[in-house]
């Protein structure tokens, strides 16, 4: 790539940009879960929201930009139940193997433990999803559970999760 990727925190101005994203990532990937309300999904309404999030020390989303393009994201959503945040990563695949979904992991944590009120992170991976599980297990998250039948893509077919944690120092 003789252009650089940049990871910039989303905005509201960046809520075209965000919704672009998520739709092809839906088409493309069965490993990134997208709301299911993502059609109904406006400019306007994704804008509020993050401004919302923009303003939050619990909640984040971040933007691999390439060209001015948005070509992948990380988010934090904090969990309702603790103190945690639950961290999902998604890469366009034409870029995927170029440690994208590594440098989107890092500024994340980066972000989480000298920024967020977050006591640490926790994340699901499909077990099929090896490179993912990979690269988590090599930024310190630990195993905690599996869930043999824990997705179903939309075929009706199920897969066995990973629920992997990280708690901040």
């Amino acid at each position: 790539m003789s252009d650089e990727v940049r990871i910039v925190e989303a905005g509201a101005e960046d809520s075209q940009q965000v919704l672009t994203l998520l739709k092809q990532l839906d088409k493309e990937t069965e490993t990134f879960t997208v709301e299911d309300d993502l059609a109904n999904l406006t400019v306007d309404t994704e804008a509020k929201q993050l401004e919302l999030i923009q303003q939050s020390r619990e909640n984040l989303i971040l933007l691999a930009m390439y060209q001015d393009e948005a070509i992948g994201l990380a988010t934090v959503m904090k969990s309702e139940t603790d103190e945690f945040g639950e961290v999902g990563v998604a890469v366009l695949s034409e870029f995927w193997g170029q440690g994208l979904g590594t440098a989107l992991m890092e500024e994340t944590l980066t972000w989480g433990e000298s920024f967020s009120w977050l006591s640490g992170l926790v994340l699901t991976v499909q077990a099929r999803n090896l490179s993912a599980e990979h690269i988590y297990k090599k930024l310190g998250f630990e195993e905690i559970d599996r869930n043999k039948k824990g997705f179903r893509d939309k075929n009706g077919a199920s897969f066995e999760t990973i629920d992997m944690k990280l708690t901040f120092s």
